[in-house]
């Protein structure tokens, strides 16, 4: 671009005008004296033609290191799911599940996957426990963070798959000298967990011909037990009866409770009659009850706390390393290189595993030697057990992190280039123990001996009969992904128009990815309860793409951009995205924006190549309700059958529309502002369809074939790869399911930013908002085969429509007081309160203050209260909450400590 279009745009500071809080604006375009003798061109996230400007046609947020700092983040995905713009919350890394190592962000609340992460521009490793679909935020080394650029637009164009709503840059310091360690120390208020404390050390060398960088840093955090906090510790809800099961939260009827099957009626009991004792007594502290039945009179359980031993969230500790250098080669060409490493171990721990024990012979009544009177169960009856003899369920999950890059950029006098290569691989090993193994239990059970006159062998029923060994086992997998990546580029000035040159990249890439996960034989065949199940498969693939972007400086206050790219995919095929922007200062301080583009996700390789699997699960028989002549619509007759899930290795691109329409506006040199309007739709979304669905619309199927007196056609006319079977008596005899591009959705909401500073004679005060407003938001779902668009869910359960961050600093001297309030609205549900209302889950606001002073020898000593109120989730009716959205440590006191040498 020429000199041109220096007449009505200036360098944008990299720090945010709001700076002091994570709610920053990307700095005013008009902010500071003209100076064009020392304007450069920088290159900003969405975009790789390098600009005088940072505020460009689509919003950028930035956050810099600074931020999280004063706002007291321990990591940067924590800096990253409490934004404003993580609309409807994201995965924290929350415990009893596979993916507990992990992180996420979703932009806009779609997909996880619909949020492309890189690494100072640079595509980051993807977790193959996301499938290969996403990045774990988890695993970055927050001291080597400079800032993180926040692109609120689809950005296909530019960087291919995954930048279907927005970019997550992670810039990383480059250009630091000197040696600086610190160290930070969290506590929370509650008794018990959730603690943390880090330790980084950073070292910097710079020259004229370059500099060299170094961070090493440990994380660790521990684990929360459900019942340290009490809104998840087991619980009777308030006025309900506590000697009623269905009145507790927190307890499971799986502890030791008998069925008396076939031949006694199919009744609930605990498993002893003695009147004086109960559960705890029998059975230790965690058990529960006896507790009544509210819907089965008479009948009884030992329900079981597993609030005492299941994780809330996970013990984590993670160690990383990034080595940064620049050279210069000449005056013309910079070396770049990098390596990144990153070791994150994970512990997640689940309540002992539940069970049920069928017995096939009698478990006669009789008295044991400790005076336990114990329950007859007929043949054919059987037994809920909680497996606590055998201990927790303990998966140890370790992530392990590689990322090289080696880059070349350069200029001549006719043009500047760049090329790169890159490689990162992501190994996860999980080792978890104390899992069932499916149908050992049976065999394991003794039975009465007629000569001895007494029970021989494992009586479950009986706590100081041992269990034997075989019952349990582990369950482990072996995961990795890996991305290899070589690309290049050109950028050019072409010819000049009234505002300047026109600006021209022209670039290629050439991708290689590859996903392996395993888990061992018995998770795979289904034969672990509670295990990993089915592996995500072996698959690799190349990705070819070229892109271009034009730069057309119409006139001095007006740019139109132009960008499109092609893909092409080894296993899939090829894919075409255009994007257009266009910028037009309506005065110096007044930006009017706009843009319009396409965008894709690829079907990962876990979604191509995932092993079959076969489960038990109930579905719905609509096509025997449809053949005896009921509604199918009402049908209730269900059978317990098999279900296979295939691999599709049909699976298309999810696809996206995108348009953003915004105006930035520099009111005076201390006070700007932003609003963009933005859209977003897709279709195509990869899921699978409920098995229920798939028997039903073959029923609808087979009615309007014989309504219209044609043959009956298969469920696959409608859902390839999928099939359903009976047996000769109507009977579901097995299900196959298969994933498929079947969802839609459409997404409408408003991003407003303003940001302020004051000087007075009492100091500086800078202030920061940001307001996301969600209007629209429906998704799509098959009912009958017929595809049914949702109402508009915005303001409703899981779908906040608005979030809101507000920052206050205040500086005096060496010293530094900081606010901030986060803001998450209130939603309507469905649930019907006992006056006839309707449930609403309450808004939230968690408050943050801070104090940091700088000291007189290079050092800073900071101290803050996080959820300075103590706020607890907002619950739904059932007193159950959204951990993706809301907090779960409590209020918390940090302290850190930085020294720069």
């Amino acid at each position: 671009m020429g000199d041109g279009s220096m007449k009505f745009n200036k360098v944008a500071k990299l720090v945010s005008l709001a700076c002091g809080g994570v709610v920053a604006l990307s700095a005013p375009t008009y902010a500071a004296e003209k100076d064009e003798d020392t304007v450069e061109r920088i290159e900003v996230t969405g975009s790789r033609l390098k600009r005088v400007d940072m505020e460009g046609a689509s919003p950028v947020t930035t956050i810099t290191a600074e931020d999280m700092a004063t706002a007291g983040f321990a990591t940067v995905g924590d800096a990253l799911r409490s934004s404003s713009l993580n609309s409807f919350g994201s995965y924290g890394g929350t415990s009893n599940n596979s993916w507990s190592s992990q992180a996420t962000i979703q932009l806009k609340g779609a997909s996880a996957s619909h949020t492309l992460t890189l690494l100072d521009g640079k595509r980051m490793a993807k977790s193959p426990v996301l499938g290969g679909g996403a990045t774990n935020i988890n695993t970055i080394p927050t001291a080597a963070v400079e800032r993180i650029e926040i692109l609120t637009d689809g950005a296909s164009a530019i960087y291919g798959t995954d930048a279907i709503a927005g970019v997550i840059n992670i810039i990383l310091k480059k250009d630091f000298e000197g040696v600086e360690v610190k160290i930070r120390a969290e506590q929370p208020d509650a008794d018990g967990g959730g603690d943390n404390h880090s330790a980084s050390f950073t070292g910097g060398l710079s020259t004229d011909k370059g500099n060299l960088m170094f961070t090493i840093e440990h994380f660790k955090k521990s684990g929360i037990v459900m019942n340290e906090r009490p809104y998840t510790a087991a619980h009777a809800i308030d006025g309900e009866d506590p000697s009623v099961f269905q009145s507790w939260i927190g307890i499971s009827p799986t502890g030791r409770t008998v069925n008396t099957g076939p031949n006694g009626g199919w009744e609930n009991h605990a498993p002893f009659t003695n009147a004086g004792l109960d559960c705890a007594d029998v059975y230790g502290d965690a058990f529960k009850g006896p507790l009544s039945d509210s819907d089965w009179a008479g009948e009884s359980y030992c329900g079981y706390d597993y609030t005492t031993s299941a994780y809330l969230d996970v013990d984590q500790e993670r160690t990383s390393t990034l080595l940064n250098y620049t050279y210069n080669i000449s005056d013309d060409i910079e070396l770049t290189a990098r390596a990144y490493w990153a070791s994150n171990v994970t512990t997640d721990v689940s309540a002992p595993i539940p069970g049920t024990i069928r017995f096939d012979e009698d478990m006669p009544a009789y008295t044991t030697a400790a005076g336990l009177d114990l329950r007859a169960v007929p043949e054919g009856g059987s037994m809920k057990y909680r497996f606590d003899t055998a201990g927790n369920r303990v998966r140890e999950t370790t992530d392990s992190i590689y990322d090289f890059l080696v880059g070349l950029d350069g200029t001549t006098d006719s043009f500047d280039w760049n090329a790169s290569a890159s490689y990162n691989r992501y190994d996860v090993f999980k080792w978890g123990t104390g899992y069932q193994l499916i149908g050992a239990t049976t065999d394991l059970v003794g039975g009465w001996d007629d000569d001895t006159n007494s029970f021989e062998g494992w009586d479950p029923r009986d706590p100081n009969s041992e269990a034997p060994a075989g019952a349990t086992a582990n369950s482990d997998a072996r995961l990795t992904s890996s991305a290899l990546e070589i690309d290049g580029g050109l950028s050019f000035e072409l010819f000049e128009l009234a505002g300047g040159a026109t600006g021209l990249y022209v670039g290629a890439s050439y991708r290689e990815e590859k996903l392996d996960s395993q888990v061992d034989a018995l998770d795979e065949a289904g034969l672990i309860a509670g295990g990993s199940g089915g592996a995500g498969g072996s698959g690799e693939r190349d990705v070819k793409a070229i892109f271009m972007e034009m730069a057309f400086p119409v006139l001095d206050n007006l740019e139109v951009n132009l960008a499109a790219r092609y893909d092409e995919y080894s296993d899939f095929g090829g894919t075409f995205n255009p994007q257009v922007s266009v910028r037009y200062n309506v005065l110096e301080p007044l930006l009017i924006r706009a843009s319009w583009g396409t965008g894709f996700r690829a079907p990962t390789l876990e979604d191509l190549n995932q092993s079959a699997s076969v489960g038990v699960g109930t579905v719905t028989n609509y096509l025997k309700c449809y053949e005896d002549g009921m509604d199918i619509k009402g049908c209730q007759i269900e059978n317990e059958i098999p279900i296979s899930v295939n691999r599709n290795e049909n699976l298309g691109p999810e696809e996206s529309e995108s348009y953003n329409i915004g105006m930035v506006w520099d009111i005076t040199d201390n006070f700007n502002m932003s609003v963009d309007y933005w859209s977003l739709e897709t279709e195509g979304l990869i899921g699978s369809i409920l098995n229920d669905e798939i028997v039903r619309a073959q029923a609808e199927l087979w009615k309007a074939a014989d309504e219209a007196g044609q043959p009956r056609p298969d469920i696959s006319a409608i859902y390839p790869g999928t099939s359903v079977s009976q047996d000769g008596s109507g009977k579901l005899s097995s299900v196959t399911n298969i994933k498929q591009n079947i969802g839609l959705s459409e997404r409408q909401g408003i991003d407003a930013k303003f940001a302020s500073t004051f000087e007075t004679e009492m100091g500086d005060f800078k202030l920061g908002l940001a307001w996301s407003h969600y209007l629209k938001y429906t998704d799509s779902s098959p009912e009958g085969g017929v595809q049914t668009i949702s109402r508009n869910l915005s303001g409703t359960e899981y779908y906040p429509d608005d979030r809101v961050n507000f920052s206050a600093n205040y500086l005096v001297g060496d010293h530094s007081l900081f606010y901030q309030a986060d803001y998450i609205d209130h939603q309507s549900t469905d649930d019907e309160n006992d006056n006839g209302s309707y449930h609403q889950i309450d808004s939230i606001v968690y408050h943050t203050l801070s104090y940091s002073y700088t000291m007189p020898w290079n050092n800073i000593v900071s101290a803050g209260i996080n959820n300075l109120t103590d706020e607890e989730p907002s619950f739904r009716a059932n007193g159950t909450y959204d951990s993706d959205t809301y907090d779960i440590i409590g209020r918390t006191y940090w302290v850190s400590f930085s020294q720069t040498f």
